[in-house]
């Protein structure tokens, strides 16, 4: 395939609801090969405080830049990431998965840790029963070369590892997955459905060096949760989670701050 003929079938679309997915993937090429975003794209946490329109939504990622200065930050990540609450960003992913699961291969592709972190001794386990819960899984294996452990470089802590139909990015990007994918197959088209543009053009710009067609579907769906977390609430469940690696849910926040502002 000619660059020019592969440039123009590497296009990102924008959609907000699970109709909008099903109708982006309603005209795929047979052969195709899907990827899924989990975080804010198939799951999301209940808690008001990482909703879309929450100034505190990118709590965690803050963190994980200033990682370096705070001593017990494996404790509170891997805390934070076995006591929070989730949800199904659509309660409707698990049926659509199900359907697309009879046609086409459909991984999650998830941009996090590997490996044991704090309190979890295997992130992939982790995400793979956390999904699981929630009604979701995916095509188990890929054809090709295989190994558990995709990458590993010296000079960076997490590789990329593949378990149970999730790929996990490790230290690397979700582009750098791709073009370790594509070195043992050529489908037809990639796709990737995903809430972050960033990830949609690093995969975008992967499969234009290998030539590969590709539709990126945008997903806005965390724009349709309502409800924004209550300032003086959310500062105390950052407050909380740093002081004591301890996640509070909305509820039980609320009524702990409450508790320490009357005795004030």
């Amino acid at each position: 395939m000619s660059s020019s003929a592969s440039a123009l079938k590497q296009h990102v679309i924008i959609v907000r609801d699970i109709h909008e997915v099903q109708d982006a993937l309603s005209i795929l090429q047979e052969g195709a090969v899907i990827f899924m975003d989990v975080d804010d794209t198939l799951i999301t946490p209940k808690s008001k405080m990482f909703h879309w329109a929450s100034p505190h939504r990118f709590l965690i990622d803050d963190l994980k830049k200033d990682r370096e200065k705070i001593p017990n930050f494996e404790a509170i990540l891997s805390h934070w990431r076995l006591q929070r609450e989730t949800m199904l960003v659509s309660e409707e992913w698990p049926k659509l998965m199900h359907l697309l699961k009879q046609k086409y291969s459909v991984y999650a592709l998830t941009k996090m840790e590997t490996g044991p972190i704090g309190a979890i001794s295997s992130m992939e386990q982790w995400r793979y029963d956390e999904l699981t819960h929630k009604g979701i899984s995916f095509t188990p294996s890929f054809e090709g070369t295989f190994k558990s452990v995709l990458r590993d470089n010296l000079l960076t802590p997490y590789p990329i590892t593949f378990f149970h139909g999730i790929f996990i990015t490790g230290s690397y990007t979700k582009g750098d997955v791709l073009d370790i994918f594509l070195e043992t197959q050529i489908p037809a088209q990639i796709v990737l459905i995903d809430d972050r543009e960033e990830h949609l053009d690093d995969v975008k710009e992967a499969c234009a060096r290998h030539g590969i067609p590709f539709l990126g579907i945008f997903f806005k769906g965390m724009e349709l949760i309502p409800g924004l977390p209550d300032p003086k609430v959310a500062d105390f469940q950052k407050e909380h989670l740093l002081a004591h690696a301890v996640w509070l849910e909305d509820d039980t926040a609320e009524k702990m701050c409450w508790e320490r502002y009357k005795s004030l």
